[in-house]
């Protein structure tokens, strides 16, 4: 990582590719069609500590978006962001229906506020360590990501189409995306229990925003 970042014109993700909040990010900027060069930032070999990161990003978390001269943090503030500056091809329901809008965001923020942070790598090294253990707690994450899609799940009753909010892609469902692949792929979570889920993640799974975007095609 070059520590001369602020040179850079144009747009740059910095991100690492396992990272499902690094994925969000990538989905929605391919969704909206805005180029961007991705940034490696290898989080196994500590860079997203390093002094030129975190004065990019004080949290030393990934991703970040350098765009508009600008670096921003945080993915439901940079979602904010490119749906305020980059309207086309929105990732939220019209402003005309702020219920809709509103039913949008919970569910992205019970991935992302309430179960994505909980089964944080970082979390879960912390809470093995607090035991006496090594590794990640994966009982932990499994925990977490169950009671998200819980939570999830009921609120899909009264909302789903074929995608989490009726018959368009949403920012809830870049987020569901990330956070089943957590689950089913790193945690063997068992799906039976969400056939709402399931049958919303078919369809999501065959978006190009999500298949291109996808750790196993960007690791």
């Amino acid at each position: 990582m070059t520590a001369k970042v602020a040179a850079r014109t144009g747009v740059f993700l910095f991100e690492s590719p396992l990272s499902s909040a690094s994925w969000r990010i990538r989905a929605a900027l391919v969704y909206k069609s805005i180029p961007f060069e991705s940034i490696i930032i290898n989080t196994a070999k500590n860079e997203h500590k390093l002094p030129q990161y975190t004065a990019m990003n004080p949290s030393g978390l990934v991703p970040t978006l350098q765009i508009d001269g600008i670096f921003l943090n945080q993915t439901p503030s940079i979602f904010e962001y490119l749906e305020e500056t980059r309207p086309t091809s929105p990732l939220l329901p019209p402003a005309t229906d702020p219920v809709a809008r509103a039913r949008v965001r919970a569910l992205s923020s019970i991935i992302m506020c309430d179960t994505h942070p909980i089964q944080n790598l970082s979390v879960l090294v912390k809470i093995s360590n607090l035991r006496g253990r090594e590794g990640r707690d994966k009982e932990m994450a499994k925990w977490a990501i169950e009671k998200g899609f819980t939570a999830y799940e009921k609120m899909l009753a009264s909302t789903m189409g074929t995608y989490s909010y009726g018959d368009s892609l949403t920012v809830a469902d870049i987020c569901l995306a990330a956070q089943h692949y957590n689950g089913v792929a790193k945690y063997d979570v068992d799906m039976a229990p969400f056939p709402l889920i399931s049958k919303v993640m078919e369809t999501v799974y065959q978006h190009d925003c999500i298949s291109k975007t996808h750790p196993k095609n960007n690791a």
